[in-house]
């Protein structure tokens, strides 16, 4: 068995130590709106944090293809469990890039979670040494089981013809209000709250610019050795917020398997379990959600391959990439539709782990990195031999 393989199962097996409860708060997490701290202890116990924290501040410095696919299993179990767990581990990356200080004023005091707002929702001015800071910010998934965020800000604008100067920011929980916001169809249990920042202190050194994380050429991609701190951090990160997707549609395709396995018509007293028309919508589904998890595995592997080895991610392999990430969540969210529809009245419940995953897959599709149109287009306007127009490229 190659390294990577060998990583790969080992996560993946730490995450299917904890599908049992993750299952088992499914509902009592989606009821909350946020992932229970219990449920947080749980995933720490577990070794499913600080995979991606470097070494250096004592992470495990795993690669990045092995954390995502481990979010994967766990979204078999809950999806806005895997959700959070998945952008915690990615904002730890996001971490690694920002200048030494200001890494060691959020590692410094231990096993520190990290949310995020990366929408450039606030403005900075200077002061003195730093700059003040105000604004608001949305869709800051774990926020509630995070000490510090990374969020997003305008900083004038630079440039002839000029252009604004977004950059990232981190905040420490003392700087920031939580907005208790969060209510919504899918994706319940995320906590994906709003959070505002108050005319804050905000020191030079936990500043890092939008265009040195499009580049790679970030202070921390000088600091630390692995190759994934030098990669264009746009390039990876929305493997992130796609990773829940197939596993997902693989536990609803779990759960479905199992109710429609033991229930009768209510009429004819007939097994469902024999119907023709449910052994269809089965196949398919089954056959879709394979098919959703090996196109973002090649995805993924692929790219952490050539990041690995030192292989420039050139953009008809890029747009090739967001592609396949968002195809692989339009079909995990077919396969779900093809299970809810045809479950009838009893898939209406919310206690129902099909009509959850199903909420959270059109949640998860929402998003705007993960969106279809967006992808394909932006895919065929580069194969067509246009310039990409997405500044995240």
């Amino acid at each position: 068995m190659t390294e990577p393989q060998a990583i790969r199962d080992e996560l993946a097996e730490r995450a299917r130590s904890v599908l049992p409860w993750v299952r088992e708060r499914a509902e009592e997490t989606s009821r909350l709106r946020r992932v229970p701290d219990e449920s947080i202890a749980d995933l720490r116990s577990a070794g499913l944090f600080e995979i991606l924290k470097p070494r250096a501040f004592g992470g495990e410095e795993i690669r990045f293809d092995a954390c995502m696919e481990a979010m994967l299993e766990l979204g078999r179990g809950d999806g806005s469990t895997a959700w959070v767990c998945a952008v915690i581990n990615v904002h730890d990356l996001l971490v690694a890039l920002f200048p030494e200080q200001a890494q060691h004023d959020v590692w410094d005091g231990g096993k520190t979670l990290v949310a995020s707002s990366f929408m450039p929702g606030g403005k900075a001015t200077p002061d003195g040494e730093g700059f003040r800071f105000s604004g608001k910010w949305s869709f800051s998934s774990g926020v509630d089981n995070s000490e510090w965020a990374i969020l997003g800000a305008m900083f004038g604008m630079v440039g002839d013809p000029p252009h604004p100067d977004i950059r990232f920011v981190l905040v420490p929980r003392s700087d920031y209000e939580v907005i208790d916001d969060w209510h919504v169809m899918g994706l319940c249990g995320t906590g994906s709250k709003s959070l505002a920042v108050e005319d804050a202190f905000l020191p030079a050194h936990r500043i890092l610019p939008f265009a040195d994380c499009v580049s790679g050429e970030t202070p921390g991609s000088k600091l630390h050795d692995g190759a994934i701190y030098r990669a264009p951090i746009w390039a990876v990160f929305p493997f992130c917020i796609s990773s829940p997707a197939t596993g997902i549609a693989r536990g609803a395709l779990e759960a479905y398997v199992e109710r429609m396995s033991e229930r009768t018509s209510v009429f004819g007293n007939e097994k469902i379990s024999e119907m023709r028309p449910i052994h269809l919508h089965l196949a398919e589904a089954a056959a879709l959600t394979d098919a959703a998890e090996l196109l973002y595995k090649r995805s993924i592997r692929e790219t952490i391959d050539k990041i690995t080895d030192g292989v420039p991610l050139d953009m008809a392999h890029r747009v090739r990439s967001r592609r396949d990430q968002g195809y692989s969540i339009v079909m995990a969210t077919r396969a779900v539709e093809h299970l809810f529809k045809s479950m009838g009245g009893k898939g209406l419940y919310e206690s129902n782990p099909v009509q959850r995953a199903y909420r959270d897959l059109h949640a998860v599709a929402g998003q705007i990195a993960n969106n279809w149109d967006v992808t394909a287009a932006m895919y065929g306007q580069v194969t067509l031999g246009g310039p990409p127009t997405d500044p995240f490229f």
